[in-house]
């Protein structure tokens, strides 16, 4: 295996004069050109595409920090940290033990070893204690036997050590359960989990109060469990999560290396050790656009209120020949819960005059009064007056009806998609005169009043959800619930009674203040994340998505072809990635299903996995495996061209562990920089936030977006909703494509999809200039769970599904119930890239569950699984990936329904004593258990999980 490059941490100028040849200037955060970074540096002395980071990240912290560990839980931890390590001495020795108990056949009697030996025997080999009475006729073998008196002088330590822990127990449990009581007063949790569930906002506040009562206990497991989420993860939801801006720093505080302000201990590692955000922090609370667009269109069931709003043709008319043309056309469905959904099909009729005026006059809303006055004047010609115009005005709204009704002739939404105040708007326009009131000033349509003011009493028990403390949550979202399904209802269209329960709102919690992102990140790690970019490159599911765009396009349209109808093509982008996922690994057996061009990504993944994992597969002593750093810097220049040709952006999740203890430097100071994921980059996971952060952090993400496109690109977002509020952001490039003109000035008919000889492309391409455009849909919900008539659109930068597992090496572990496949760390310089893992299957996921028995702390079953496994103490428990089925959506709502992850402290009394529990939920798919690191557990000071996400833009190149 590879051998781990030098690394010095002495001080970040330290690190940075080994990994990176340049240091970085400074730049203001609104200054509008980007930071030169030690990545670019590298990038450009090393021959690679010059990778920069953003000079700005996102900062994810929790709310609440993890408790600090107190001497009664400390005194616990450190005597099962010797049962585990000797635990893990006895199963070293048990199979030479094993030996020499078979090899002493010769040293005593027959019936001695029948009787005493071979039992002792097969007892040490199947891992089961051996019976006492046993034990108590050995007489002189184990001076004739040294490994056996060496075993059985650690069992005696063993059973000691055992009751020196069932005695430090009960106080650990106790001061564990004060840490998880203080956690369960925080405001900030009950504010959190009052989202969640009423129920569990009861446990929770029982759990503050210290109660011991059977119900309480029962309910220990949940209430930890969200305890550890609002204190150790970072993903943002309600008051779990806050979400700040950091910039640059100006002056020598700021410097790489230095410390932020307020982290306490002088170094990068101190983030979280005091709270992250300083200054107040906000709750923005939004009402569930699934429910106002899901309410906007059953009142658009009544065709009176369908008159008053602008129509347009559903989409382009494709020729479908013999005079024929076909539309797509998709209705929304809500079924309750938290999605909508898109139905699509496709008509088919006679393309006469009437329709294809229509289709060109109303390619952007218009009136229908003025769509009827256009089709009746084209029937009757302009300035007739007599008897013929009454029955074309009569033939033209008939005409146009009927349209209505085949779902090609739609209305407009009366609430814009990403309008900020969806409540008052679909007021508004409830109170807008309907086309049959006499007057314009008329008084609201009666059947209209009702709805209105109860929309607007809705949108005011939202307002009043973020200030509102945590008792008084349940029942605001009770009356939230009632409300909605309410006024559901009475436009005729109620909830089903096997729908999940109603998701009323979306809360997030910000800072107002922007943080100098120094504090966290210095010269070494900008380095190393411009070199690793081509790395992710290499492993992106993103480049054979792209490939197979391009092959299906070439082979339905031609080389150089043209798609005049995008939409049309969104089903084959939908199977791309599709079959982009059956082959992902670019095995050589799947080698006649690759992409074009593809050979040489699959021959340099091939070269990677054999420099990083060759000899070391199946080694049990292989923990880490460390990827050769020329090899890394040198990749950039070896990806294929095509695979460069457009530019690319990621956003990377990291978090910053503390140097091993081990060090000489001793414990102080930055460690390693886990990259938790590697996403897609432009903007995507900072937009949802833009509008509530500084003001200068949206200006910058736009600079950021358009820099990273490159001098000349021409930019146009597309920003669907799809009922997900997550998907609310701000246009950050000039232009956007959308069905209705007075929102987006690029419409579907505008664009042509065309593949572009020269760079061997399928791009995007602007009728009326001919320029290639790029499209960019930095939202948050999945493609899949989108309209597969904009999956083209959605796929122009597809890049970010990144997945390193191929690189690390695998080793099969025989455990209770099975097999267990431990995996091991990957790394890069300072970076890791994967933590260790062990998956566990079902079968063995119940045996441990069974080993752990009924014991209210088991300890020493825990003990000796994690000599078994060779677990870390600090791991998070995740669930099993399922089988796929090779429906995208599907799987994908799969994947939301499983367990979410959490922390096992393995030394922690009272995590322990939930761990059954635990496992429970991962008894049908089985478990994977990953190190923490950082590990939040054991500290001697209360410790906030931070993360900071940043994203490296990497330039296009000509060929």
């Amino acid at each position: 295996m590879p051998q781990p490059q030098p690394r010095r941490t002495a001080g970040a100028a330290a690190r940075a004069t080994a990994d990176a040849p340049a240091a970085p200037t400074t730049t203001p955060p609104n200054a509008a050109t980007e930071r030169p970074t030690a990545a670019s540096a590298a990038g450009a002395a090393g021959g690679g595409r010059g990778a920069r980071s953003a000079p700005y990240a996102l900062v994810r912290a929790t709310v609440l920090a993890y408790p600090a560990q107190q001497p009664a839980a400390a005194r616990f931890r450190a005597l099962l940290a010797r049962l585990h390590r000797l635990d893990a001495r006895l199963a070293r020795i048990t199979a030479p033990l094993c030996d020499a108990l078979y090899d002493s056949r010769g040293t005593h009697p027959a019936d001695f070893h029948h009787a005493v030996v071979l039992p002792l025997r097969r007892a040490l080999h199947n891992g089961r204690p051996p019976r006492p009475a046993l034990l108590e006729r050995l007489g002189d073998l184990p001076a004739r036997v040294p490994p056996l008196a060496r075993w059985l002088a650690l069992r005696a330590r063993r059973e000691a050590l055992l009751a020196e822990l069932e005695a430090a127990t009960g106080p650990a449990l106790d001061t564990e359960r004060a840490a998880l009581a203080a956690l369960c007063r925080e405001p900030a949790l009950g504010k959190a989990v009052a989202l969640t569930s009423g129920d569990l906002l009861r446990a929770v506040t029982r759990a503050g109060t210290g109660a011991t009562d059977r119900r309480a206990r029962k309910e220990e497991p949940a209430v930890l469990r969200y305890a550890l989420r609002a204190s150790t993860k970072t993903s943002p939801l309600s008051w779990f999560t806050a979400v700040g801006w950091a910039v640059p720093g100006g002056g020598a505080a700021h410097r790489a290396g230095a410390a932020a302000p307020g982290s306490g201990d002088g170094g990068p590692a101190a983030w979280g050790a005091a709270p992250v955000f300083r200054g107040p922090l906000h709750s923005v609370v939004r009402v569930n656009r699934t429910l106002t667009t899901a309410l906007a269109l059953a009142l658009l069931d009544d065709p009176d209120r369908r008159a008053g709003l602008p129509h347009r043709i559903t989409s382009t008319a494709r020729p479908a020949g013999d005079g024929r043309a076909a539309y797509s056309r998709d209705r929304t469905v809500f079924a309750g819960g938290r999605y909508l959904v898109a139905e699509e099909d496709e008509a088919e009729l006679p393309f006469g005059g009437p329709l294809r005026l229509v289709t060109e006059r109303a390619e952007s809303p218009l009136p229908l009064t003025g769509l009827t006055r256009l089709l009746a004047t084209a029937l009757t010609g302009p300035g007739d007056g007599g008897p013929g115009a009454a029955g074309a005005r009569a033939a033209a709204t008939g005409f146009l009806g009927r349209l209505g009704e085949a779902g090609l002739l739609v209305p407009a939404d009366p609430v814009p998609p990403q309008d900020r105040d969806p409540v008052g708007r679909l007021a508004a326009w409830l109170r807008t005169p309907r086309p049959t009131d006499p007057h314009p000033d008329a008084p609201p349509h009666p059947d209209d009043a009702a709805p209105a003011d109860r929309v607007e009493e809705l949108g005011r028990l939202t307002d009043a959800f973020g200030p509102a403390p945590a008792a008084e949550r349940p029942a605001l979202l009770a009356d939230l619930s009632r409300g909605w399904r309410s006024a559901l209802a009475d436009a005729g269209r109620p909830v089903p009674s096997s729908a999940a329960p109603l998701n009323v709102l979306s809360e997030d919690v910000v800072a107002a203040r922007p943080l100098p992102v120094e504090g966290f990140l210095d010269d070494a790690d900008h380095a190393a994340l411009g070199e690793v970019t081509a790395l992710a490159e290499l492993f992106d599911l993103g480049h054979l998505v792209r490939r197979l765009v391009r092959d299906r396009f070439v082979e339905r349209y031609g080389p150089g072809g043209t798609c005049r109808h995008p939409w049309e093509f969104g089903a084959a982008v939908a199977g791309a990635w599709e079959a982009a996922g059956r082959i992902a690994a670019l095995s050589p057996r799947d080698r006649g299903r690759f992409p074009s061009g593809c050979d040489a990504l699959a021959a340099l993944r091939a070269e990677a996995v054999r420099t990083t994992r060759p000899a070391s597969d199946g080694d049990p002593a292989v923990d880490e495996a460390v990827l050769p750093v020329d090899f890394v810097r040198g990749l950039a220049d070896r990806l294929p061209d095509w695979s460069a040709e457009r530019p690319l952006g990621y956003a990377y999740f990291l978090q910053r562990a503390p140097r091993p203890a081990a060090h000489p430097s001793g414990p102080a100071g930055p460690g390693p920089l886990a990259v938790n994921h590697v996403y897609g980059g432009w903007g995507r996971f900072t937009s949802r936030f833009l509008d509530a952060l500084d003001p200068r952090a949206r200006a910058e993400v736009s600079r950021q977006v358009r820099r990273g496109l490159g001098p000349g690109a021409r930019a146009a977002q597309i920003r669907p909703v799809g009922g997900f509020n997550a998907n609310l952001h701000p246009l950050l490039v000039p232009d956007e494509i959308g069905h209705d003109r007075r929102h987006a000035p690029i419409g579907e008919a505008d664009l042509d999809l065309v593949h572009d000889e020269a760079a061997d492309q399928v791009r995007f391409r602007l009728r009326a200039t001919g320029e290639h455009l790029d499209v960019l849909y930095p939202g948050f919900l999945a493609p899949v769970l989108l309209p597969r008539r904009i999956g083209a659109h959605l796929a122009d930068h597809p890049h970010g599904a990144v997945d390193f597992a191929a690189l690390v090496p695998r080793h099969r572990l025989d455990a209770p119930g099975g097999a267990v496949t431990r995996t091991a760390r990957l790394r890069h310089r300072h970076l890791v890239l994967r933590r260790r893992r062990w998956l566990l299957p079902p079968d063995v996921v119940r045996a441990l569950r069974a080993d752990l028995g009924n014991d209210t702390v088991p300890a020493a079953a825990t003990a000796r699984w994690r000599a078994l496994l060779d677990l870390p103490e600090q791991v998070f428990l995740h669930p099993a990936a399922g089988s796929a089925t090779g429906r995208a959506a599907d799987d994908f709502l799969t994947g939301l329904s499983r367990p979410k992850p959490h922390l096992v402290d393995l030394g922690n009394a009272l995590h322990l004593r939930c761990l059954t529990k635990w496992l429970s939920r991962h008894g049908d798919a089985g478990a994977v258990l990953e190190e923490a690191l950082p590990a939040p557990g054991a500290l001697t000071a209360p410790r906030h999980a931070v993360e900071l996400v940043l994203e490296v833009y990497r330039p296009g190149r000509s060929r």
